[in-house]
């Protein structure tokens, strides 16, 4: 008798570092990295991508072993161990082909996810060092990240119909055990026919484990493709206002005229000094490539604004004492970020002032918030 037998194929991607911030249980901080806008897009390369890039997909590859045979007894039971052997495998087919499915949705997902983010990449590397206001060529690459995401959505679709025909045939085989199991109790039958049975039984029990198994992976994967694309949607929009306005944020320059920002003039950073006393309200710490703070970040403003519904906030850049210029930019980018995304959460952007400053006690960039 042989056993069904599960194969697994896992994925090498590199884990991306997290860093650190007080007030938080941290959430995942955006990737900006990119290449020059001048380059065309290269064909997809899974070891050019960091993990977080791609929807975190199941793995298995559901590769059920063929059914053990038996002889004709010529016996009413021993026609129906011929019948139920040979709906088993029909059964097991179907599980061939839904797999073959599978894996060619994840490839597809996979590849688009990784284009879109080539795209993104190129985008966000542009808007970075600045380009004209309404630049066509910046809006014809977003206009490829959105075909992407449509891919994607094509292929949540197809994971949702592929999902209910695992479940159908789910269904069809745990009928085929029980209709196994009843046959034990059919006069008639010689030794041998149970024999057969019993290792007919086995390998459907088997077989249902294993589509069992396929189907919460194929739902599984429809729900993290969907968080996935809702997700990239909500940073289109994002990078739709930032090419408008020809800036993403960087040499206190953030977004003017997006959909965030809605007085420019309250982001303008004072550079001189931040004014500022007492301990901040909430720090984040860049002190490594990605850093989860919105959540602390969230709660912290809730906090404030629960307890003084007009309260001011000063949101300071802060870089080491002994960084360069390249420091200092990092950390009025990230407090443009944490100004856009105070606004989101209802804040008015006439509430909240922009200031840069660098200390001694700093080894990295940081952003401090303060109250007023």
């Amino acid at each position: 008798m042989k056993n069904i037998a599960i194969k697994l194929s896992l994925a090498s991607l590199s884990i991306l570092a997290m860093g650190g911030c007080s007030y938080s249980s941290d959430a995942l901080f955006p990737s900006l990295m990119g290449v020059d806008s001048t380059q065309e897009v290269p064909v997809v390369n899974t070891e050019e991508v960091k993990s977080g890039d791609i929807p975190a997909l199941g793995t298995t590859n559901f590769q059920p072993l063929e059914i053990s045979q038996g002889g004709n007894t010529g016996t009413f039971v021993g026609q129906k161990v011929i019948t139920f052997r040979n709906e088993l495998a029909q059964l097991q087919e179907s599980i061939r082909k839904h797999n073959e499915e599978l894996q060619k949705i994840r490839a597809s997902v996979i590849n688009n996810a990784l284009q879109y983010h080539k795209l993104i990449g190129t985008i966000e590397a542009k808007l970075q060092v600045g380009t004209t206001p309404g630049n066509p060529q910046m809006f014809g690459m977003l206009q490829g990240a959105q075909n992407n995401i449509q891919v994607m959505n094509a292929n949540t679709i197809a994971l949702n119909q592929l999902a209910t025909r695992v479940a159908s045939d789910a269904a069809m085989t745990n009928y085929l055990l029980d209709s196994i199991r009843a046959a034990y109790g059919v006069s008639g039958a010689v030794d041998e026919d149970h024999r057969q049975l019993r290792i007919l039984e086995n390998e459907t029990n088997q077989t249902s484990i294993l589509i069992g198994s396929l189907l919460q992976e194929v739902n599984s994967d429809a729900e993290r493709q969907l968080q996935y694309i809702e997700t990239a949607r909500n940073y289109i929009v994002d990078l739709n206002s930032a090419i408008k306005a020809g800036s993403y944020g960087v040499n206190n320059l953030p977004l003017p005229g997006g959909n965030y920002l809605s007085n420019p003039t309250a982001t303008q950073f004072n550079v001189k000094s931040a004014q500022t006393s007492g301990a901040p309200l909430f720090v984040a710490k860049f002190n490594k490539s990605n850093v989860k703070y919105h959540d602390g970040l969230k709660q912290a403003v809730s906090s404030a604004v629960s307890r003084k519904p007009g309260v001011m906030f000063e949101v300071v850049a802060v870089s080491p004492a002994t960084g360069n210029a390249l420091s200092k930019s990092s950390a009025q980018n990230n407090a443009t970020q944490i100004f856009q995304e105070m606004v989101e959460m209802g804040v008015g952007a006439e509430r909240i002032s922009l200031s840069s400053r660098t200390s001694p006690a700093a080894n990295s960039a940081e952003v401090q918030i303060y109250v007023k």
